[in-house]
């Protein structure tokens, strides 16, 4: 697993998801229609590719990859913290909305089970922080 190739296939992986799953979820996201259960199952196939994915690099020591997935999650983190702000104080961030349809965007389905974009919120945070401090602990694993 620590062989380029390996890292690159990888790495195709984590972005074709990305792009899958924004594809998949953009039309119910930028409406900001009800999340249907299609939502909600590509973000269930969303998560569990990167749970496979870190599994994987922690498993074969790639710390390369496990930092790249760290990274990802903590931009998705700090993503999901300005949207609870702006959805609980209506604040205007619009220059986060690139980063948004591209970070959050694969998380929509959440929706489907919290009702609010607020509760939404606070989820897709709390599962980033999840996420983000297995990979922190994942890579201090590898030695």
């Amino acid at each position: 697993m620590k062989n380029r190739a390996a890292a690159a296939m990888i790495i195709i992986a984590t972005i074709t998801a990305v792009i899958v799953g924004a594809v998949l979820n953009f039309p119910e996201f930028s409406m900001g229609s009800p999340a249907t259960l299609r939502n909600l199952i590509v973000t269930i196939l969303y998560l569990t590719i990167w749970i496979i994915v870190i599994r994987i690099c922690t498993k074969n020591k790639n710390r390369g990859i496990v930092i790249y997935c760290s990274a990802f999650w903590f931009i998705t983190l700090l993503l999901s913290i300005l949207t609870v702000c702006v959805n609980a104080t209506e604040v205007h961030a619009a220059w986060a909305i690139p980063f948004v349809i591209l970070f959050l965007n694969q998380l929509y389905g959440i929706r489907f089970l919290a009702g609010s974009l607020l509760n939404t919120s606070i989820i897709i945070a709390f599962i980033s922080l999840v996420i983000f401090f297995n990979t922190v602990i994942s890579y201090q694993r590898i030695k």
